[in-house]
Parts: C-alpha cells; sequence; structure tokens
C-alpha cells in the first residue's frame, strides 16, 4: 500500500513526487519508458517560476544551464524586446533542457524512497472504501491512499472515469535541434520568443526557446492534421522570411516532430475523494500564452503542501480535506494570473484580421513605451502570485487601444470593453 501514488512523469507529476516523497510513500507511474529515454526538451523558466523549483536544481547547470535574459514578443512589424538590463536584473529567469531536470528529479524522488514504474499503461482504477486500486494494461495492480493525476493530456479517460471534466485540449507540434552555442549566441539576442501570426495560427503562438546547444520550436495548431501540422512547420522554417534570420546554419530532421495535444481552461473541481488532479489534466495552462511550467510548479508545490499533513495524521484524504487545495490555487492562480491570459485570449484569438491588428499594435507599444515593457518584466519576476497586479494589466489594455487606428477603435471597442472585465 502507497500513501501516494502518482500517474504522469512530466514536470508536475515528477515535482510533486519529489516533494511527496520526503515525507511519504510515493509510487510514480508513466506510460512511458523514461527508464530508458526522456525526450529532449527546451522551456523557459521565468523568474517567477524560483520559488517552485528547490535551489537544488535550480542552481544545478546541467538542468538549468542557461540564463533567461531576453524574451521576444514578435509581430511581423516589431521586435518587442523585454530585457532584463533594462530594470536592473539582468536575470529573468533560467532556461532548462527539461528531460535533463525531469531526470535528476526523478532520480532524486528514488533516493528518498519513492518507487518509479515507467512504460506502465494504468487502464483501469478501483475505488475501495479504504483505498484506490490501479490496473495496468498487464493485470498487475497497485494499492494507494491518496491518487495523484498528473497525465497531462494523456489521461483524461482515467479522470473522466472518476467523475472529473476534461478540459479543452489543442493541437500543438515541437520539433527540437542541436546547433553549436556559438552559432545560436550569434542568431539570438534572445531566449524566447513569441509570435502571433494568423496565418500560422489563429489559436496560438509560434515559438522559439534557445537552450543549451539546443533550440525548439513550434507552434499551436488551427485543428489541421498530423500530416498538415508537419507540412506546415516544414514550410514555415525553410521559408517564413520573418526567422530566416535566427535560423541561418541549423538544419532540421523533420522526422522527429513531436505532435500531441495541450490543455488549458481550468475544470471546475479538482479534487474529490482520495483523488487530486494536478497542472496540465485540469487544464491549468494560460488561455493566451500556453504557460504551463509555472502552473504546473504551482499546482504541484500547493498539493504537496495539502498533503504533508493529511499523511502524518493518517488522513482517509476526504474531498472535503483535499478542498483546501481548490482554494488555494484559485487564490494563486485563477483570481489573477490567470485573468490576464483569458482577457488576452478573447482579445486576440480567433478573428483573423483583429488578431494582426492587436498584435502589431501591441508589440509596437513594447518598443516604444517603458511602463509597458516594466509590467511585463515585473510579472516575469513576480515571486508572490497572491500579489498579482490586474490593474496593470487594464492599464496596458487601455494604453493598447488608446494607440490602434480610428477605425480599429470603432469595430475593436466592444472586444476590449468585455476584455476589461475578466
Amino acid at each position: 500500500m502507497y500513501d501516494v501514488a502518482v500517474i504522469g512523469a512530466g514536470v508536475t507529476g515528477t515535482s510533486f513526487a519529489y516533494k511527496t516523497s520526503k515525507y511519504a510513500k510515493v509510487l510514480l507511474i508513466d506510460a512511458k519508458n523514461y527508464s530508458k529515454q526522456i525526450p529532449e526538451r527546451v522551456n523557459i523558466f521565468a523568474q517567477h517560476n524560483k520559488p517552485y523549483v528547490d535551489d537544488l536544481f535550480w542552481n544545478d547547470k546541467e538542468a538549468f544551464p542557461k540564463e533567461f535574459l531576453t524574451l521576444n514578443y514578435k509581430s511581423e512589424k516589431s521586435d518587442g524586446l523585454i530585457s532584463g538590463n533594462e530594470f536592473g536584473s539582468p536575470q529573468v529567469g533560467r532556461i532548462t533542457h527539461t528531460d535533463v531536470f525531469l531526470h535528476k528529479l526523478i532520480n532524486k524522488a528514488v533516493d528518498q524512497g519513492a518507487t518509479t514504474k515507467f512504460n506502465e499503461k494504468i487502464s483501469k482504477i478501483i475505488r475501495h472504501t479504504d483505498s484506490i486500486e490501479l490496473v495496468n494494461s498487464k493485470g498487475d495492480s497497485y494499492h494507494t491512499k491518496l491518487l495523484v493525476l498528473a497525465s497531462g493530456s494523456y489521461g483524461f479517460e482515467l479522470q473522466k472515469s472518476l467523475g472529473f471534466e476534461a478540459p479543452d485540449s489543442f493541437m500543438g507540434i515541437y520539433l527540437i535541434s542541436n546547433a553549436s552555442e556559438e552559432l545560436l549566441n550569434e542568431n539570438f539576442n534572445f531566449q524566447y520568443m513569441f509570435h502571433l501570426n494568423p496565418n500560422i495560427s489563429k489559436n496560438g503562438p509560434f515559438f522559439f526557446n534557445v537552450g543549451k546547444g539546443r533550440i525548439f520550436t513550434g507552434f499551436m495548431g488551427d485543428k489541421e492534421t498530423p500530416m498538415e501540422l508537419k507540412s506546415k512547420l516544414e514550410r514555415i522554417l525553410n521559408n517564413y522570411q520573418k526567422i530566416q534570420q535566427y535560423i541561418k546554419g541549423i538544419s532540421w530532421n523533420f522526422d522527429n516532430v513531436v505532435i500531441g495535444d495541450i490543455s488549458k481552461h481550468p475544470i471546475s473541481r479538482m479534487t474529490a475523494d482520495r483523488v487530486i488532479v494536478l497542472g496540465e489534466a485540469a487544464g491549468l495552462v494560460t488561455a493566451f500564452f500556453y504557460e504551463g511550467m509555472l502552473c504546473g510548479l504551482v499546482s504541484a508545490d500547493t498539493a504537496s503542501k495539502v498533503v504533508k499533513p493529511l499523511v502524518e495524521s493518517n488522513s482517509n484524504f476526504s474531498s472535503a480535506e483535499l478542498r483546501v487545495y481548490d482554494k488555494e490555487i484559485a487564490e494563486l492562480l485563477l483570481d489573477g494570473y490567470f485573468r490576464n491570459g483569458n482577457a488576452c485570449e478573447y482579445l486576440f484569438y480567433g478573428n483573423q484580421s483583429s488578431l494582426k491588428s492587436i498584435w502589431n499594435a501591441y508589440t509596437e507599444m513594447l518598443v516604444h513605451n517603458k511602463t509597458a515593457r516594466k509590467y511585463v518584466y515585473e510579472v516575469i519576476m513576480l515571486q508572490d502570485l497572491k500579489k498579482y497586479n490586474t490593474d496593470n494589466d487594464r492599464w496596458v489594455g487601455e494604453k493598447l487601444f488608446s494607440t490602434l487606428p480610428t477605425i480599429n477603435k470603432i469595430t475593436l471597442w466592444p472586444k476590449f470593453l468585455k476584455a476589461m472585465t475578466f
């Protein structure tokens, strides 16, 4: 019998397993064979992630090999560069080689007593009076007092079988390539690029995450088939003039693309008797930015703190006891941080003509307006999410509206007005 079983060994699940294995008997399960290989990725960890990552990892140069110094909100017309140097703190975060980070989290959890079961797909979950039984596809079973679902966009059938909603999901495509550090430093004056172009997608960004000796790129889809997504990414990287300056000299192996869903829009209830749903599985991904790392880390950290006294008191993990987690997530993420993402999603996505005009105006404003840049910087650096200042978002929205041409103001005023109320 385990105290806690975690399904899903992504950043959320492994972070939770690492923190919880300090005081509980933990089982970590994933359908992928992470004992052999964890897929390579590069992710951006803004400074606001730091409170949720132990210094043991944050200061590890293998897991976080590069400083995050500059981001680029790019449009067709402007590079909206946000640099920590402008505001007195060069580092605005770290770049992680996510596979290395996960490997170290898993190893540390095992050192603390956690058990891992990789290459095992859980096919059935059975509730008992005093436990939950997990049955894998081979018929083997495990019993746990508490089940934590951190399965991202892959475990919806399991969570629906337990009575939970499934969040909305959208298909994206990602590709990683290796390149010399010298070439990457020569090509890129930023570590992260967020670029909107309705011809690429009306649902989300095209991005670059620049690591140490590797680069990660991709975009959110518009309901294309996997083959269509792959073909579009190939055309973008080979022909899209706005990005060619960054990728000269870099080769791409399109056989290595990863195509999969990413969730967003939080489910209404994330706990029940003996069950907690974490991170992307609960739709904890910001609506506009598709920022899932912070949300996953916050949910893992919050859940580990909620669970600790319950393990120590030999609790039965009732929904009433676990509901503290829902309340904390609302205060940390949904009541402030998510409101900006929701407003931006409503304002930018969906309509091709308005997306382009508003995004061009926004990036141009970042170029010329130091206060707007400062407010973005402050979000990146924020260490207490409960102090997220939604007034700054409203100020930026009002300033953005004032910069639009008159004809756009007339047609877009209702959208701006509604966005301000999120």
